[in-house]
């Protein structure tokens, strides 16, 4: 057994295609044996939990109120401690945990177990959340039901289910998601047949590399999407101590509103770049590889949030 396990956390709205994606996934995965926390609703209680090593994938239903994604989130974290015992002493063994979202589900709280726990993470590394949108009933529903457009905000993969039930070229969807989430790659998937090398290429929960996040910048605002990203770059270097004091303050200034950012800084009088990723309130932060003789060094942030002032950011950033 190798640690830390891989974990991709699905997500989307109801009848977006989740379950639909996610069989194909352990139809088609001859890679990996994969075990699933689905999160249902129902009185389905821990002590319930199905493992089978016959089977290819294990199968583990989760919670006692139907949702592992409310502020409270110890009973995920049981459930992992629970498998992290079991893959100890050899009970169960799996290589890859999904974690299925009911369609009503914020992912944030999901995702804090991870980034906060330090014993689930030593056992447990999430490497992305993904995202099914459905793009026939998107419009309506970005209008009626917010957590559509936060799903979309957390998203490190974005798949479009249906559209080929749309009117208009898909292109222009996929633009209006860009502008939502301009770091996420985005696709489309008919019948939840997914191409699994995406799956394994996704690392979005790690501190970003040495080069740039190469996120495109989408100035026009789509109507009904209340969710916006954006990209800072600056060439000047920052000075450690007024980065941080902005940064905290913006962290409580826009707590409501922030769900994800990442960020390479470049420091004066410093030889590394600084590396930070971080979920709303959450995040980590060090120092990465210096900066070679033949690189520009430069300093890049992506902000992704509720209705984020994106002219309010830059001038902060610019002013310091």
């Amino acid at each position: 057994m190798i640690f830390p396990i891989p974990v991709f956390i699905i997500t989307g709205f109801l009848g977006a295609g989740k379950t639909t994606l996610l069989n194909y996934i352990l139809y088609h995965q001859t890679t990996h044996k994969i075990a699933i926390i689905e999160n249902e609703l129902g009185n389905t209680a821990l002590d319930s939990i199905v493992l089978s090593q016959e089977k290819q994938s294990l199968h583990i239903r989760t919670l006692q109120n139907g949702c592992i994604c409310c502020n409270s989130h110890a009973e995920l974290e049981i459930t992992l401690i629970q498998l992290i015992n079991q893959l100890k002493t050899h009970q169960i063994q799996f290589s890859q945990l999904m974690i299925e979202c009911t369609g009503m589900a914020d992912p944030g709280s999901i995702i804090k177990t991870f980034l906060t726990h330090d014993h689930v993470s030593s056992y447990f590394q999430l490497k992305g959340v993904v995202t099914v949108v459905d793009a026939f009933n998107a419009p309506y529903q970005f209008k009626h039901f917010h957590v559509t457009q936060a799903q979309i905000g957390y998203a490190d993969l974005i798949l479009v289910s249906k559209i080929d039930l749309i009117n208009k070229p898909y292109q222009d969807f996929f633009k209006q998601l860009a502008y939502m989430n301009n770091r996420a790659n985005i696709h489309p998937i008919f019948n939840g047949r997914l191409d699994l090398t995406l799956l394994d290429q996704l690392d979005g929960f790690s501190l970003p590399s040495q080069s740039s996040f190469l996120c495109q910048e989408l100035p026009d605002n789509p109507l009904d999407a209340q969710v916006n990203s954006f990209v800072i770059r600056r060439y000047e270097p920052f000075d450690l101590h007024t980065l941080s004091s902005l940064f905290e303050r913006l962290l409580v200034n826009f707590k409501d509103q922030l769900l994800r950012y990442k960020a390479i800084f470049y420091i004066k009088d410093t030889p590394e770049r600084l590396l930070l990723q971080g979920i709303q309130q959450v995040y980590n932060s060090d120092f990465g590889s210096p900066w070679s003789e033949s690189e520009v060094p430069f300093s890049e942030l992506v902000f992704i949030g509720i209705a984020l002032p994106e002219q309010e950011f830059r001038k902060a950033f610019t002013e310091l």
